[in-house]
C-alpha cells in the first residue's frame, strides 16, 4: 500500500502504513489484515474531533492521507443516499516518506472503451434538471457520467501513474495516487483543483479555496481561450455562484468572513483552459479537522448551488455512484495541509483490467445540452488521451 504525491518540484511516496482502514455506513475494513469490524463512519467522523480538535493538533500530524468519497457529502447534508456498502472514506497513517521517481517508457494501455453514456439518455438528465432550474429549486447543477475502459496487458499500478504522469506540462496541481492491494484498487487523480489548503504558520492561520469553472480547449494560444471564457456570460455565472457559495462555506467555519482575493483568473492545464476563483478565510486556533470538512465537503464546484438542495436532486438524475470522483484527498504533513477535488481522477480495479473515469460540468439556465455533452467529453479526453 502507498500512495503518491506531486509537489510541484517532484514526486513523494508514502508507504510502510501502521494504519488503514476503510469505512462504510455501518462497518468498516482493516486494509492491513483485511478483517471487517463494526466500526463505520460516524467513529471516522468522530475521531476528527477528538484526534484533530485544534490547528495545532493538526500541525503535529505527520505522513496522514485521508480519501473522502462523495457520497459521505450526502451523510454530511443529512440525506439517506449512500447504500450499506457504499466506500465512503479511506484513512491511512503511513510511517515512511521518500522521493519517487516515474519509471520510464511505459507503453500505452490501449485503453478500449466499453461503457458510457448515449446523448439520448445524457439530454433525459440535463432536461429533467433544467426543469428543476427553472422553478427556482437550484441555480446551477454539475451533471457527471461514468465512462468504462479495460485494458489487456499487464501493468503495475506505479506504471499506470508513471504514464499518466510521464510528461511535466500534463501533472496538475493536484496529482496523486494511492493504490490499496486489500480492494485491488488503484485511486489516481490528475486534479487541477483544491478543496482547501491551509497556511497553519504565523500568528493568524487561514485556509483558502479554488473553485474552477468554465472550460475550453487550450489550442495553440490559451490566452486567446481564455478570452473567449471571459465573454461568456453562461460561463461567467457559473463561476460567480460558486464563487459565492465557497464564500459562505468557507465564512461558516468559524464565522470569519470569507475574501475573494482572485476572480476570474486563468488556469492552464493539459489540453484545457479553466478560470477560476480564489477566497481565502482565517481560522481560529479552535478549530477542528471535522469542521472545516462539514463546512466545505463536497466541494460547490462539483455540487451546484444551494449544495443540500441540489445533492438530493442530482441522487435522481445520475444513476451511478460518484465514489472517488468528486470526492476529496487531504494530506497533511509538517506545513502541509491540503484537499484536492478529485476531478480528472480513475477509479482503477486492477484484477479485472477495468478503469471507471467520471466527467461532467455545471448547468445554469443559459447552458445548452449539446455544448455540455461536448465538454463532458472534453474534460474525459484530456484524462484518458494521457494513457
Amino acid at each position: 500500500m502507498w500512495s503518491i504525491f506531486w509537489m510541484g518540484d517532484g514526486f513523494v511516496k508514502y508507504s510502510s502504513p501502521s494504519f488503514a482502514r476503510v469505512f462504510y455506513r455501518h462497518y468498516s475494513i482493516d486494509l492491513l489484515t483485511g478483517q471487517r469490524s463494526d466500526i463505520k463512519i460516524d467513529h471516522f467522523l468522530e475521531r476528527l474531533e477528538s484526534d484533530h480538535g485544534s490547528l495545532e493538533e493538526i500541525r503535529q500530524k505527520r505522513n496522514y492521507v485521508v480519501h473522502l468519497f462523495y457520497e459521505l457529502g450526502e451523510i454530511l447534508l443529512d440525506h439517506s443516499g449512500p447504500g450499506a456498502d457504499d466506500p465512503l472514506a479511506i484513512e491511512i497513517q503511513y510511517k515512511e516518506k521518500k522521493p519517487w521517481s516515474l519509471i520510464e517508457n511505459i507503453p500505452s494501455l490501449e485503453l478500449k472503451a466499453v461503457g458510457a453514456v448515449s446523448s439520448r439518455d445524457y439530454k433525459a438528465a440535463f432536461d429533467k434538471g433544467y426543469e428543476h432550474l427553472l422553478r427556482g429549486d437550484i441555480y446551477q447543477f454539475n451533471l457527471t457520467f461514468p465512462f468504462s475502459y479495460r485494458w489487456k496487458k499487464n501493468h503495475s499500478a506505479k506504471e499506470i501513474c508513471s504514464r499518466l504522469w510521464r510528461e511535466k506540462e500534463s501533472r496538475s496541481p493536484y496529482a496523486h495516487a494511492t493504490y490499496i492491494p486489500k480492494l485491488g484498487k488503484l485511486y489516481l487523480s490528475n486534479s487541477p483543483e483544491c478543496l482547501f489548503q491551509g497556511d497553519l504558520k504565523g500568528p493568524q492561520a487561514s485556509l483558502w479555496t479554488m473553485p474552477i469553472k468554465g472550460t475550453l480547449p487550450r489550442g495553440e494560444d490559451w490566452r486567446e481561450s481564455f478570452k473567449k471564457l471571459k465573454s461568456s456570460k453562461k460561463d461567467q455565472g457559473e463561476l460567480n455562484m460558486i464563487t459565492d457559495l465557497l464564500r459562505n462555506d468557507l465564512t461558516r467555519i468559524d464565522l470569519q468572513v470569507g475574501r475573494v482575493i482572485k476572480k476570474c483568473a486563468p488556469l492552464v492545464v493539459p489540453k484545457i483552459i479553466h478560470q477560476y476563483s480564489l477566497i481565502e478565510t482565517k481560522l481560529r486556533e479552535s478549530t477542528s479537522l471535522l469542521k472545516i470538512v462539514k463546512a466545505m465537503f463536497p466541494g460547490g464546484s462539483v455540487t451546484g448551488a444551494p449544495k443540500k438542495n441540489v445533492v438530493k436532486i442530482l441522487s435522481s438524475l445520475e444513476k451511478e455512484k460518484r465514489g472517488f470522483y468528486c470526492g476529496s484527498t487531504i494530506l497533511i504533513d509538517r506545513d502541509l495541509f491540503a484537499a484536492s477535488i478529485n476531478i480528472r481522477s480513475g477509479d482503477f480495479c486492477m484484477d479485472d483490467k477495468m478503469m471507471r473515469y467520471h466527467a461532467g460540468g455545471g448547468i445554469t439556465l443559459l447552458s445548452k445540452c449539446e455544448e455540455e455533452f461536448l465538454e463532458m467529453h472534453l474534460k474525459k479526453d484530456s484524462f484518458v488521451r494521457n494513457l
